[in-house]
């Protein structure tokens, strides 16, 4: 068996709908819809854009994937270069945990995901980068914070959380 194991699969399916459902802002909804696409051994991340801005229609523009290697129990990202080939990403190797890389596809520091869709970076919800209320969403869908409310505490240990995991 090569494809990714049927446990691992509903683990990647939940963290990637958890993703795209709540990591875009509420007011970004409507103009950003992110989805994916799992494979036998691979999962891929993608923006839908409306066809001809016409509400309802889109067409995927993959954005990342994450491909799993079942001799190695491994997964190793790969981004789509401007001929849309997918390249190995060059700052991840392989690993283990499925999360730390989607973690290293929001983050982007070398910007070959977000950078390039419509010149400007969709993980943020505002030019100064993700507001308190996003990046505590973003580390409750993966996993690294507990729900809570919106307090000044919670945030700061959720900001810890991040840059310790990071």
């Amino acid at each position: 068996m090569n494809g990714i194991p049927l446990h691992t699969q509903r683990l990647v399916e939940r963290l990637l709908q958890n993703y795209c459902d709540r990591i875009c802002p509420p007011s970004a909804r409507h103009t950003v819809l992110l989805g994916f696409s799992l494979a036998w051994d691979r999962a891929t991340v993608h923006e839908l854009q409306r066809l001809f801005g016409i509400p309802g229609t889109g067409q995927p523009v993959e954005l990342a994937q994450f491909r799993y290697r079942a001799a190695s129990n491994e997964w190793r990202l790969f981004y789509a270069d401007e001929h849309g080939r997918w390249r190995r990403y060059p700052r991840r190797g392989a690993t283990h945990s499925f999360v730390e890389l989607l973690r290293e596809f929001d983050a982007d520091p070398a910007g070959l995901f977000w950078g390039r869709i419509n010149g400007k970076s969709l993980r943020w919800c505002s030019p100064r980068g993700r507001c308190a209320d996003c990046d505590l969403r973003y580390c409750q869908v993966l996993g690294v914070a507990e729900p809570a409310g919106n307090s000044l505490e919670s945030t700061s240990a959720v900001r810890r959380l991040t840059s310790a995991s990071t």
